[in-house]
């Protein structure tokens, strides 16, 4: 099976969240200290500095039979940790709860990097995926999220 990705308003350019579910301040505009990956929104989990939590999730139905449907996001990191070694800050990303990936302060970079992930076990089925983003008490971690698809195969 092959169809358009199912994510609604995946690159944010709505301007808010919807139908995304998010914490306040997730959603930005180019300006506001960290750059779009494409057009001029995007998700922006956690740099604060201060023991903090950010959340973005939505939930989409996968046709039956596409088992090798992925799900992908571009994804940047800025820190101001300078360990090489503690992972301070935290951003898990979940399939119904199921942990798929986690990314830290260790992981941060220059750009966007974009990651891709199996979704193929929920085909005929609804999932949920959730970006949950954790902060300790001090130096922040950004964790900033771009051009999101689910794409069904």
């Amino acid at each position: 099976s092959t169809h358009t990705q199912l994510l609604g308003n995946p690159g944010f350019e709505t301007g808010s969240a919807a139908p995304w579910t998010s914490t306040a301040g997730v959603i930005n505009p180019n300006g506001a200290g960290e750059p779009a990956h494409s057009g001029s929104w995007y998700a922006w989990l956690d740099g604060y500095g201060f023991t903090h939590t950010d959340t973005l999730s939505q939930t989409v139905t996968i046709p039956a039979g596409c088992t090798a449907t992925t799900f992908s996001f571009w994804l940047h990191i800025d820190t101001a940790e300078t360990t090489t070694t503690t992972q301070f800050d935290k951003l898990t990303i979940t399939a119904n709860g199921t942990t798929i990936a986690t990314f830290s302060n260790l992981n941060h970079n220059t750009g966007y990097t974009q990651h891709t992930y199996s979704l193929g076990s929920f085909a005929g089925g609804s999932v949920t995926v959730k970006f949950s983003g954790t902060e300790d008490s001090s130096l922040q971690t950004s964790f900033v999220v771009d051009d999101t698809a689910i794409t069904p195969n």
